[in-house]
């Protein structure tokens, strides 16, 4: 019976966790702990899925790296912040479950919904003052957006590698092999 609402209850926590940094900002960390807490509970393979976000961590945190370097994105502190780490694990715990048919979408399909949707909740989040984008904001739009689909294609990649694969749950049944 908790299968059949998984996805939903994913969903529903990453959301929680997104709008908790939106409006709480690092006032909102103690929500996104307890998402992210749950997620791993409600895991059907906590083990492959808990490799997936700790080696996705490097991915998003390496990108990141590299947005901030070249002035695309800027934080207060000059660093990624916390609350960034701790969202990326909630949005890659739900790559594995509510998400994961983003992963076996058409390559244009992708395209897009990676490049219009990582810039725009970037660009929400400027909006609230936590974080800055480089001007104007088409150049931001094109420029972060590339970068996060290729991050996005290497975590896509990742959650088809042999030692991180889920043995059960979700992404298994939305595979196409």
């Amino acid at each position: 019976m908790m299968r059949k609402y998984s996805v939903v209850i994913n969903f529903a926590l990453f959301q929680a966790a997104w709008f908790a940094v939106f409006f709480l900002q690092e006032q909102g960390m103690l929500v996104v702990a307890l998402a992210i807490s749950c997620m791993v509970a409600l895991s059907p393979d906590k083990k492959n899925d808990c490799r997936f976000v700790l080696i996705g961590l490097v991915v998003a945190v390496s990108i990141e790296a590299v947005a901030s370097g070249l002035g695309i994105i800027r934080y207060e502190g000059g660093w990624i912040p916390v609350w960034l780490i701790f969202l990326w694990a909630a949005l890659l715990f739900s790559f594995r479950e509510s998400l994961a048919k983003l992963f076996v979408l058409t390559l244009p399909t992708r395209l897009i919904l990676v490049w219009l949707g990582a810039p725009g909740s970037y660009y929400a989040g400027q909006q609230v003052g936590l974080l800055l984008t480089i001007e104007p904001v088409w150049l931001f739009w094109v420029s972060y957006g590339g970068l996060w689909f290729c991050g996005f294609e290497v975590l896509r990649w990742l959650d088809k590698h042999p030692k991180i694969r889920r043995e059960i749950g979700t992404s298994e049944l939305v595979r196409t092999h």
